[in-house]
């Protein structure tokens, strides 16, 4: 996975925050295979692609946030709910560790 498709996978358009992006991408594909004890040497399928994408995504949300209103409007956000999410696409990609 590179810059670009998790540029296109989180709707961003423009490079103003590709260093920190690309610091980030790493940091989640490390995450990944350190997770799913996996180093997908023969590349990354698209469901863990999308977990990858959200892993970024959590690191550049806060989700310290219970709740928002502005005006009539209000949104509710739920702690690690990004991360949950990212580790539900993650499963079936998980090996059993042995010690």
């Amino acid at each position: 996975m590179n810059l670009q498709e998790l540029k296109i996978r989180l709707k961003i358009n423009d490079s103003s925050q590709d260093e920190k992006l690309e610091v980030d991408l790493e940091d989640a594909i490390s995450y990944v295979q350190e997770y799913c004890h996996n180093d997908f040497k023969e590349g990354f399928p698209s469901t863990v692609k999308r977990a990858i994408a959200l892993i970024v995504k959590s690191m550049n949300e806060n989700s310290n946030v219970s709740s928002q209103s502005l005006g009539d409007m209000s949104k509710s956000f739920f702690e690690g709910a990004t991360m949950k999410e990212a580790h539900c696409y993650l499963k079936s990609y998980r090996k059993a560790r042995f010690l």
